[in-house]
């Protein structure tokens, strides 16, 4: 039996700068995941909303798979989302003109309505990080997340 978790995970008097970063990322993540900042969706159906807006500011739309492939989520888990997402009216499909084997994935004007909403509520959240961090920190941080995220998704896709 172990009497601490410094025996646990083997720690002389500190955690560990990996189990440091782990502990910061977890709770960066449970942040951003439990505050519900996009009211009336879940985390995933609002990243799926922010995907579908991206790629409609260039004329464009996506498939699930190529939502799966930037997402990493798993096709079955994907398929759910977007049922309900289809569902309660926020997003519509469209087989291609040009490739009628190609399922396109657009926003209905509903559904680019309430993230648009949700969208702005975020961006009051972020201005306001931006104000008490500083303007120079946000600027110097946001390459650094860039990299470390990039850096972990290659890492992961060699596992």
């Amino acid at each position: 039996a172990y009497s601490s978790l410094y025996e646990v995970f083997d720690w002389k008097e500190k955690p560990v700068l990996n189990e440091e970063l782990l502990s910061v990322w977890l709770r960066l993540s449970g942040v951003i995941n439990n505050q519900r900042l996009v009211t009336g969706l879940s985390f995933n159906e609002a990243l799926v909303c922010n995907l579908l807006v991206r790629a409609a500011r260039t004329g464009g739309s996506l498939t699930a798979s190529e939502l799966c492939a930037e997402t990493r989520i798993l096709k079955s888990q994907m398929n759910a989302i977007l049922l309900s997402l289809e569902r309660h009216g926020v997003i519509s499909r469209q087989r291609s003109q040009l490739d009628r084997r190609r399922v396109e994935l657009r926003l209905t004007p509903d559904g680019l309505d309430r993230y648009t909403a949700a969208h702005s509520r975020i961006l009051t959240l972020i201005d306001r990080l931006v104000a008490t961090q500083g303007e120079d920190f946000i600027r110097a941080l946001i390459p650094m997340l860039q990299q470390v995220t990039d850096t972990f998704d290659t890492i992961q896709q060699e596992v």
